[in-house]
């Protein structure tokens, strides 16, 4: 079987090199996959570059997300799931999964522990199996950590990124009326097809503004945030009282905390670390995942496909950036 391994750190064509090997063995608990779909997340191409540290393991097979068939199971595990389509999620991580691992999508084959593989709904493509992992459970434990959001207004920023466009999606399936924050007109159209309900363009308009407009006064319930240095700032401004700021990026690490403001609105405002979320969290949010996309809400932009002997040349279109949709490997 071909697989990718990560040599060295870096740029993508110094990092990388593609060797032939014998097929893994599943062992205890563990299945083995026959990749068709590996999905590349910004993660992937900052653990590569060096950005988020070394690497703990030397040689690795990079990508956490993807997509295939169960081929092989191993003790534990009941050979009913052979044949069956998964997509994959988290498995190029650790234990706790607060480091790297050493065994990634980015592979003809690969072994991986069977809590980690979800049931692909007939139907959705191979391509939408691999775009899911990190932004779709991302946009659940964000959106869902803190109770049901049904009946409530949630402000998704973003709205055009992948974790974006499933925060929107899901929210929308959740019973939630939806405000996403977009950069332009095109970012705006992909958020509408989401399912936004209404698009701020926080270029042009004044968000805080535009919010109380949209909702009548009414507040925002729960925020979806990919910039917490720039969205706590004005949050006390359009949060409800006990709102909820659940974010998984931002732009500025040491931005000081606007401490006042956030106490006097008793905001909530929650970490989201997708790679060491509890193991009941992640099964609930593969079961809503998986409802939503039965339902053709929750379907991700495909920016651009690669094979699996072009990984250079993804990693350094991915790394480009400008452009909302995923990057897949097709294998």
């Amino acid at each position: 079987m071909r697989t990718v391994s990560a040599i060295g750190q870096g740029a993508a064509k110094d990092s990388f090199r593609i060797t032939n090997g014998a097929a893994p063995e599943p062992g205890s608990g563990e299945i083995r996959v026959r990749i068709h779909a590996s999905g590349i997340n910004p993660s992937d191409y900052k653990v590569r570059s060096g950005a988020q540290g070394p690497l703990p393991h030397g040689v690795v097979t990079p990508h956490s997300d993807g997509a295939g068939i169960i081929e092989a199971v191993g003790k534990g595990v009941s050979s009913d799931q052979i044949g069956q389509r998964v997509w994959l999620f988290n498995v190029n991580r650790s234990e706790d999964g607060l480091a790297q691992g050493n065994r990634g999508t980015a592979a003809e084959q690969i072994v991986v522990k069977a809590e980690l593989a979800a049931p692909l709904p007939d139907g959705i493509s191979f391509e939408q199996g691999a775009c899911l992992g990190v932004p779709a459970m991302t946009a659940h434990r964000a959106l869902m950590a803190d109770g049901p959001v049904n009946g409530q207004w949630v402000l998704v920023t973003g709205g055009a990124g992948a974790v974006g466009q499933c925060a929107i999606a899901l929210a929308k399936w959740a019973g939630a009326q939806v405000i996403a924050t977009v950069s332009g007109p095109e970012k705006a159209e992909i958020a509408l097809q989401a399912g936004a309900d209404h698009i701020v363009n926080y270029r042009k308009e004044n968000l805080p503004a535009a919010v109380l407009t949209i909702t009548g006064g009414k507040r925002i319930d729960r925020i979806v945030d990919v910039a917490l240095s720039d969205t706590m700032s004005e949050a006390h401004l359009y949060l409800k009282q006990g709102g909820v700021i659940a974010h998984y990026a931002t732009s500025d690490p040491a931005a000081p905390l606007p401490y006042r403001s956030l106490l006097v609105t008793n905001a909530v405002v929650r970490f989201v670390f997708v790679y060491a979320i509890p193991a009941q969290v992640q099964q609930d949010a593969i079961e809503d995942i998986n409802a939503c996309l039965q339902t053709g809400a929750l379907k991700l932009k495909v920016e651009r496909k690669f094979p699996l002997d072009q990984i250079v040349a993804a990693h350094e279109f991915a790394e480009q950036g400008g452009f909302a949709g995923k990057v897949i490997l097709t294998v």
